[in-house]
């Protein structure tokens, strides 16, 4: 499970967790971490004073626009896994204690229907040791379900190649920059060129041309298809994507959902005191601080309605359990109260706690318990998040990792060689790496910095301001939109899919699922748009349903001489696009830094408290 403690090799040659009960002191958790994140979950950012406001809607529109990547995605899923198994244990075992009978957590159904969940299996693939209990089956669903992994990734890299050709650009020769700075958008500008210039090769059917002389006995029909499948990564993306649904169906078709082993129950209670201590730490914090009261209030409601706040708009779960602290000094007091209220919430009638003893029904009242398990993974998410921990574990990796894990080992090799074209080129270079300046003197550095320039637009001319913000517009619009059009395809399907798994069926979304099934369908459309419509404009004399026969005569103005041919770059392609984009966005930052030269600069100062005519006030963490 997400965050779960290391196996060793015990005497009995099987594995067990280093430890089985949870220590506080061994943990990693960052409470000035997961106050940042509950500060961004609020729509708020730091003035630099130790005042916070509410971000402006051009921050609120590029995060947006730039959503999660898959990392961020993997991680969500396995620690949203491990916080539902958390939840169904804290039913449980509240429950049992109002019966007066022992908790069987191995047999429980609701933890069992949790813990072999597809997001929970898929990345603990250290489930299938047989130290951990799980019959034949159940390791083989294990398996089963890392190969949709595997396959999931494929689908990632078919979706968006022009992106992992920029990320390994971006390794190889600028690590330590920050996307928004002018030398990595001038390290953009300079890929571009080239993969455009391979897809318009493809498009062209020079390389097909090549492989007709190869092979003369290959049927026409089945180059045309070749040069289809080429061409149209989409569709590698769409096949592998329903791979992935098949191998997730047939992890679910194969577990038996056996009784938990002693060790699985053993890790789940660590995952649960883990969960519980955390939960304690961030509501410690809050207490008698009205305005992280308010933060945290306000980054809850992001996810629970509000049928389930007070009048003033705090999350009853919030309320209940703020209530907790009061008047406790003793932390094992505290925490106690703290799991009954949970404990309460989950399965009570009324989530004010009013009802002890009236337990919603597991059948009849599906929709309501899945509501309040929700807002209980919106607390927890948290308190354990991407945004909060660094777990670059192996078991998140896909393809695409590997390749960029690849590329950092290549570029670290050829940086160990003398003379190399990476040291002479200057760009990663090892006595810069890290060293905090950019222009020699840190101050110079900071001022002209393009992300202190996003970040502190108050330390800078109205021309510096302006033009730094029409650049990174035009780059998020780049790398958000144009580069990520699959992408931003497969959000509302995927949205959707989860809709009707939690609406409909009334049980958890699985997000790597309710994902694949977005990709899929995303990429089967942008495949069709591929065969049918981009490649047959792109080389001007079409593959799609009259085959090369069936020429469009549409001609691109973008044509560049190559001898005896001409290769026509449509302005379909993704990299044309972008690199239409970038060259104006590059100009505009390098501008803006132009400006701050005969502007000036206020300044490392922060911003003040009352900001002429804004309507935002401020508040702060305490």
């Amino acid at each position: 499970m997400a965050g779960s403690p290391p196996l060793v090799s015990t005497h009995t040659g099987a594995v067990a967790p280093v430890q089985s009960r949870y220590s506080p002191d061994k943990d990693d958790f960052s409470l000035q971490k997961c106050r940042a994140h509950t500060i961004r979950k609020a729509n708020y950012k730091s003035l630099g004073n130790g005042q916070l406001v509410r971000t402006g809607w051009q921050s609120r529109l590029r995060a947006w626009v730039e959503g999660n990547n898959a990392d961020q995605r993997y991680h969500r899923a396995a620690y949203e896994s491990s916080q539902r198994v958390s939840a169904a244990l804290f039913s449980e075992q509240y429950k049992c204690a109002c019966e007066g009978k022992p908790a069987n957590v191995s047999s429980s159904p609701l933890v069992k229907a949790r813990f072999y969940r597809q997001d929970n299996l898929r990345f603990n693939p250290q489930l299938r040791h047989p130290g951990f209990g799980l019959s034949t089956q159940d390791q083989r669903a294990v398996k089963l379900s890392r190969w949709a992994h595997y396959a999931n990734g494929v689908t990632e890299l078919g979706a968006a190649p022009t992106g992992l050709l920029l990320k390994i650009s971006k390794i190889w020769f600028t690590p330590k920059q920050d996307d928004k700075s002018f030398t990595s958008q001038l390290r953009v500008l300079a890929v571009l060129p080239v993969v455009a210039g391979i897809v318009a090769l493809f498009s062209r059917g020079v390389f097909i041309e090549g492989m007709h002389k190869a092979l003369n006995n290959v049927k026409q029909a089945l180059q045309t298809d070749m040069r289809a499948l080429a061409c149209s990564f989409s569709a590698i993306s769409a096949v592998s994507a329903l791979v992935s649904l098949a191998l997730g169906a047939g992890s679910c078709l194969a577990g038996s959902r056996s009784n938990l082993s002693s060790a699985v129950t053993d890790l789940i209670q660590f995952n649960k005191d883990r969960h519980l201590h955390r939960i304690f730490l961030l509501l410690n914090d809050v207490k008698d601080k009205p305005g992280a009261a308010l933060l945290l209030s306000r980054a809850l409601r992001q996810k629970i309605g509000q049928k389930y706040c007070t009048g003033d708009g705090t999350p009853i779960l919030l309320n209940r359990l703020l209530s907790n602290l009061r008047g406790k000094q003793n932390e094992v007091e505290v925490k106690r109260a703290i799991e009954r209220t949970i404990g309460s919430y989950l399965t009570e009638w009324s989530p004010w706690g009013s009802t002890p003893g009236r337990f919603l029904d597991p059948k009849s009242d599906k929709a309501e318990l899945l509501a309040r398990e929700n807002h209980f993974l919106a607390l927890t998410n948290l308190v354990e998040h991407s945004a909060v921990h660094a777990d670059p574990h192996k078991k998140f990796m896909d393809i695409r990792h590997h390749i960029e894990s690849g590329a950092e080992k290549l570029r670290k090799r050829i940086l160990e060689g003398p003379g190399s074209l990476l040291n002479v080129l200057g760009s990663a270079r090892k006595d810069t790496q890290g060293s905090g300046s950019l222009l020699g003197h840190p101050a110079k550095g900071l001022r002209y910095s393009a992300e202190n320039i996003l970040t502190n637009p108050h330390q800078y001319g109205p021309l510096t301001r302006g033009l730094a913000k029409f650049s990174e517009g035009l780059r998020v619009f780049n790398h958000g939109v144009l580069l990520s059009l699959n992408y931003q395809l497969t959000r509302p399907i995927a949205k959707l899919a989860g809709y009707i798994t939690e609406t409909a069926l009334k049980r958890p979304n699985s997000r790597v699922t309710s994902f694949s099934i977005g990709r899929a369908i995303a990429s089967s459309i942008w495949a069709a748009v591929d065969a049918f419509l981009i490649l047959s404009l792109a080389a001007g004399n079409g593959v799609a349903l009259g085959g090369p026969e069936a020429a469009t005569k549409v001609k691109f103005p973008l044509n560049i001489p190559f001898g005896s041919i001409s290769l026509g770059v449509s302005i379909i392609s993704t990299a044309a696009q972008m690199l239409v984009v970038a060259l104006p966005a590059a100009i505009l930052m390098g501008a803006a830094k132009g400006a701050c030269y005969i502007e000036g600069w206020n300044g490392n100062t922060a911003r003040p408290l009352d900001v002429i005519g804004s309507r935002r006030r401020s508040v702060a963490w305490i």
